[in-house]
């Protein structure tokens, strides 16, 4: 098994997120470039877009994060933790607008949506860290900081 981790720090606004799926966060499907990450030794570590929660806005605490995840193995799982807190398990397969037209190439393009839930924070700053785990083992941390209401 790999031991490929990809960590991201993402702060993307309402007007960019869309922009975001196929910039900073995910390579284009002819990317030549490497996105903002740590070095990993896997060639195609799983990529992805936390839409929401989104950097320092508010959400309701005990709501809904999203976003999606690929890779050229599959998606094995996705995680979220708060607060360095323990991590749970998201819901994958999920469909998720745009994904499977922008990418056509990898697996489960179609379902590749995932979500979790929110606990209940308290009020002011807190952080997300997601976790997506592909089927070959490579993998990729998704932070976010946000306020809770």
């Amino acid at each position: 098994m790999k031991a490929n981790i990809r960590v991201l720090v993402l702060g993307v606004g309402v007007a960019a997120m869309t922009a975001a799926c196929q910039k900073s966060e995910s390579p284009s499907p002819n990317a030549g470039s490497a996105a903002p990450a740590a070095a990993s030794s896997d060639l195609h570590p799983p990529f992805g877009m936390l839409g929401s929660p989104l950097e320092n806005v508010p959400v309701d605490s005990g709501g809904w994060g999203f976003g999606w995840a690929l890779d050229d193995s599959g998606i094995a799982s996705v995680t979220a933790s708060f607060d360095g807190g323990p991590a749970a398990a998201a819901k994958t397969g999920d469909p998720f607008p745009g994904v499977k037209e922008a990418y056509p190439n990898f697996p489960d393009n179609d379902k590749a949506g995932f979500i979790f839930a929110i606990p209940k924070l308290s009020p002011g700053p807190h952080s997300v860290s997601v976790t997506i785990f592909a089927k070959d083992g490579g993998q990729m941390v998704l932070l976010r900081q946000f306020q809770a209401k």
